[in-house]
């Protein structure tokens, strides 16, 4: 069963995914920080981020300064929210499906798209991400999309 701390960090570690910041191990404060530092900490040494965005998406970010580089274009954008729907924890992995809201986002006409991310832990830090998979049942995810796949990221 994944420990209470291992799940704190998993909720904070996702914040950072999708609000532009993130926490350290044991101080949520961080996360209204911006501190890029406190959020590696969160990350095994060769922790791997697999994403549909950002740094990540040609190829999965292996180990920290790569991770680093895609964490800190979340600390430029301010208008990053998430707010999470569901949590499901099972052994050392954690699913989490979240709202995430942006400026970006608005762009494409849309207020808020749904999206989901799996986390694997190793002891209290996280070894693995994959994200943000769209929610492709739900009509804003999918006009986002549309309009995401017409206006590629330069990123």
């Amino acid at each position: 069963m994944v420990k209470t701390s291992a799940v704190r960090n998993f909720a904070a570690a996702l914040l950072l995914g999708a609000v532009a910041v993130v926490p350290a191990l044991a101080d949520p404060v961080a996360l209204a920080r911006g501190d890029v530092a406190a959020a590696l900490a969160l990350y095994t040494d060769d922790a791997v981020i697999d994403s549909e965005s950002g740094h990540c998406a040609k190829a999965p970010c292996v180990g920290k300064p790569a991770i680093q580089k895609d964490l800190e274009r979340y600390v430029v954008d301010k208008t990053r929210r998430v707010t999470l729907l569901n949590t499901y924890v099972t052994g050392n992995v954690l699913v989490t499906r979240f709202e995430a809201r942006s400026a970006t986002i608005q762009q494409a006409g849309v207020e808020r798209i749904i999206l989901w991310e799996i986390r694997e832990t190793r002891g209290d830090q996280i070894a693995s991400t994959r994200c943000c998979m769209p929610e492709r049942t739900d009509a804003q995810t999918m006009r986002f999309l549309e309009w995401d796949y017409a206006h590629p990221s330069k990123l």
